[in-house]
């Protein structure tokens, strides 16, 4: 018989996630027997015994953290305990120790680790407490429910598991309706849902009883509010005889007031949006749910807890935070913007949803099962034990919706590389999906749910799927656990040293030319590109690496990850940099981030990732300020100006940069650079920052800088005859543009430029119209296609037209699709540039078939 001692306590975000696992461990093992050890006095003293558990007290509280005569009688508490815990554990003689925080658990550890028990750590929380950090080198694992727990503890204890949740919120049986009468609401309105825990919350409570008061914006919903006991008489009685509260009531569609909610299950099947505050449980559960949330952390909670749980998911644009102390004006306001933004809700719901993990508490009862019979002063890593890190990065079948997409397809590539088999969905066919079908993927383009193989173990998804796309529909509906593209890179790069290059542009090419250059040094290479290299033919490198770094060679020790880290949706907030790269940070994804300051402070955010000893290199001049410079070196970089790293003597000889490259210990002169552009030589100043960082010897570098060939739609030279160039490049930001004409202009002094532009979603043409058209005025002759939506609907007043019109050139044509060749044909240019992020890739072949020359190949 195995015999397992579960202690912790003191609330119910402890007691229940317990009792869950219990439950587990005797799902598993029929043979078992389980003790748990509480807090006497506290509520696990009921609860436990309720649920079928033996449960032991200590006599111990906690520490206050204020002047009070409590404090006087702690050591003598805590000795106590100590000397109990351990009578107890030698009556019980335990295989494993599992601690869930709370009171009881520090000293049932303690003495369970000194008498060389196994013990484990289920930690709740994204910031742990102080016990649960002094214990954590002395157990021998610990489960953990976020990324970044390195910082706590030792990374070869860690189990990424999630939390334990109660199973009926796991299964969401009933229908809406039936949960909407459950209640006594009524069908078709919407409903929002507040919860403050089972005690209730002051702030809460104050803040939607001055949104229900406000009558007018509460007008059009209906609440299920649980007030919690110790608040719920006083809130009843405001809707009691007082005249005017009672004519809320009745503006309101519906208001149920409860001081505990006992069907949570039925709940959340209810509610619309929620309102709650940020316990770790409370979070697990939201993330199973999927609903749009809105939290307001305790402030009364140690070390902060809640805040941190809160921005953990803020982070991952999952939920929205609101502080406790401006929570009574501010609650009511957001609640209301939130119903009235469908996007926004779809979005929450969506990214929330993907965080969700409903099997946690199986996961810990195995890495429980799996420590006994282990002989003490084994050291135990991640591949001892279950790991649902390491499980999710190897996976037999891999499942990709948008596998078409550049940075989905290199996921593809990689798991196909470790072997499993790879399907996926995508919108259209394209060249990229057609090479990836040559590869052995299966590729469909209808959404159709039977053409998802049974055996699937992973689904990723790109932001750009919809959230009412029947596939994503599906997964959601079943509970299946979906992951973002970013939150899988930033799982696999986090067994690496990576190089995460980051920019509102520039970041494709300097990343490329990263990778090129460790692969020209014979470092091991593992490269995750935003575009295909032309002088690898694809967007993914796996190089292992040989021999000594000297001489352009290297010994393949250490396998470098090189990712771009892209800004959108802050997905670039996944990764932990050992060299991080800032090209640019131009105003772009307002859509997202609502102002250029907000998106500068994410940047900033960004470079808050840097792991200790790594290294930040950011151009020169662009206004973030780093968050924790004291752990990282910081370096910056130019073109023709003295920085950190710079570019000096730089001339161009048949239409390549030669130019000398100086770095703080000396400088390599006589470098070539294989492609043009001033903004490529920007980037490869960039690139080789990182050579120097990483030691590379001076040779690989020149050799890299000579042969690089760039980027598929990177300023890629498609045809070029005495009397016509063709150009096509990815560029869909004003900057973007204003550097690719004015490399086309540099390069062709004399000739007139024609381009055509296709914008790329409707937020940004809206956001930066002036700027677009500042930028397009550089041309000669302008061709302007419809914008592509993307990811967007469209929004009124915002067309190409519109564009167009704000466009200062004379020589300017609003062009469909279906007359583009036509219009080419008929007005041939002398230098065509194609410009933009969407379809328009489509007709690179097209064009270059139209004008190519028979005899020129």
């Amino acid at each position: 018989m195995k015999r397992v001692i579960i202690s912790g306590g003191g609330t119910g975000g402890h007691i229940f996630p317990a009792i869950a696992i219990a439950n587990a461990l005797r799902g598993k093992e029929k043979d078992i027997d389980i003790l748990f050890i509480g807090a006497t006095g506290r509520m696990e003293m009921e609860k436990v015994p309720a649920a079928g558990f033996k449960i032991e007290g200590l006599t111990i509280s906690g520490f206050q953290r204020r002047l009070t005569w409590k404090n006087l009688t702690f050591p003598f508490k805590l000795v106590a305990s100590l000397l109990k815990a351990r009578s107890i554990i030698a009556k019980f003689k335990p295989d494993v120790v599992i601690g869930v925080g709370g009171y009881a658990s520090g000293p049932t550890l303690r003495m369970a680790t000194s008498l060389n028990i196994p013990c484990l750590i289920q930690e709740q929380n994204s910031f742990p407490g102080v016990t649960n950090r002094l214990l954590g080198s002395r157990v021998r694992k610990i489960c953990v429910a976020y990324d970044g727990m390195e910082k706590f503890f030792p990374a070869n204890k860690i189990v990424f598991t999630g939390n334990p949740i109660r199973q009926d919120v796991v299964k969401l049986s009933h229908s809406r309706d039936e949960a909407l009468a459950y209640f006594g609401l009524q069908p078709g309105k919407k409903t929002l849902l507040v919860i403050g825990g089972s005690l209730g919350a002051r702030t809460i409570n104050q803040a939607i009883l001055k949104f229900v008061a406000g009558g007018e914006k509460a007008a059009e919903l209906q609440v299920l509010w649980q007030t919690g006991k110790y608040y719920y008489e006083d809130i009843r009685s405001k809707f009691g005889d007082d005249e005017e509260m009672q004519n809320v009531k009745c503006k309101l569609q519906c208001l149920v007031i409860l001081p505990f909610v006992d069907r949570m299950d039925l709940a959340y099947t209810a509610a619309d949006i929620i309102v709650s505050r940020a316990g770790a449980i409370a979070i697990s559960e939201l993330c199973v749910v999927g609903k749009p949330v809105v939290l307001v952390p305790s402030p009364n909670v140690s070390e902060d807890h809640q805040t941190k749980n809160a921005r953990a998911l803020v982070d991952k644009n999952a939920a929205i935070m609101i502080a406790d102390a401006v929570a009574v004006e501010s609650l009511g306001r957001t609640v209301t913007e939130l119903f009235n933004n469908q996007p926004l809700q779809s979005e929450l719901s969506r990214n929330i949803k993907s965080l969700g993990i409903s099997d946690a508490a199986d996961v810990i009862a195995e890495t429980a099962l799996s420590l006994v019979h282990i002989e003490p002063g084994t050291v135990l890593s991640n591949a001892n034990t279950v790991n649902r890190r390491s499980e999710t990065i190897k996976p037999s079948s891999v499942y990709l919706l948008g596998i078409g997409g550049i940075g989905m397809s290199a996921l593809a590539r990689f798991f196909s590389s470790q072997g499993a088999t790879i399907s996926g969905y995508d919108k259209t066919p394209s060249p990229l999906t057609d090479q990836l079908t040559d590869e052995g993927m299966k590729i469909h383009f209808n959404e159709d749910i039977s053409m998802i193989p049974p055996d699937t173990e992973m689904v990723i998804y790109t932001p750009a799927i919809p959230s009412d796309h029947n596939e994503y529909r599906y997964f959601i509906e079943h509970g299946i656990r979906i992951k973002k593209r970013a939150e899988v890179l930033g799982m696999i790069s986090s067994g690496y040293k990576t190089i995460a290059i980051a920019g509102t542009h520039g970041k494709t090419t300097t990343s490329t030319m990263v990778a090129h250059m460790l692969c020209k040094a014979g470092v091991g290479t593992l490269a995750f590109l935003g575009g295909i290299s032309r002088n690898y033919g694809t967007n993914f490198i796996h190089e292992p690496g040989a021999d000594r770094r000297t001489g352009g060679q290297a010994d393949g020790s250490e396998m470098y990850c090189v990712v771009e880290a892209d800004e959108y949706d802050k997905s670039f907030l996944q990764l932990s940099p050992f060299i991080a790269v800032i090209t640019s940070a131009d105003a772009d994804h307002l859509d997202i981030y609502g102002s250029h300051d907000d998106m500068k402070n994410t940047f900033a955010e960004f470079t808050g990732k840097i792991v200790k000893g790594g290294s930040l290199v950011m151009k020169s001049g662009t206004k973030i300020t780093p968050v924790n410079p004291a752990i990282y070196n910081s370096y910056d970089y130019a073109v023709a100006a003295e920085s950190s790293f710079y570019a000096k003597n730089i001339t161009v000889v048949d239409g390549l940069f030669h130019f000398d490259f100086v770095f703080p210990t000396g400088e390599i002169t006589g470098l070539v650079l294989g492609i043009p552009g001033r903004f490529n030589l920007e980037n490869a100043v960039a690139a080789l920052s990182v050579g120097i960082l990483l030691h590379i010897h001076e040779s690989a570098l020149r050799e890299a800088m000579f042969t690089y060939a760039g980027v598929q739609r990177r300023f890629e030279f498609r045809l070029r005859t005495p009397d016509f160039t063709y150009i096509d490049d990815y560029a869909h930001h004003p900057e973007e543009l204003r550097a690719c004409i004015s490399a086309a202009r540099d390069l062709y002094p004399q000739k007139k430029i024609t381009g055509v532009f296709q914008p790329h979603l409707f937020s940004r043409t809206r956001d930066l119209a002036d700027d677009f058209a500042r930028s397009l005025e550089l041309l000669d002759r302008l061709i302007l296609l419809d914008i592509y939506p993307a990811r967007e609907k469209p929004i009124p007043g915002v067309s190409s037209a519109m564009l167009l019109e704000r466009v200062r050139l004379t020589d300017k044509k609003l062009v469909t699709k279906e007359h583009l060749i036509q219009e080419l044909q008929e007005n041939k240019p002398e230098v065509l540039l194609t410009l933009g992020a969407g379809d328009i890739d489509q007709f690179v072949e097209p064009i270059t078939a139209t004008f190519k020359e028979p005899n020129l190949r």
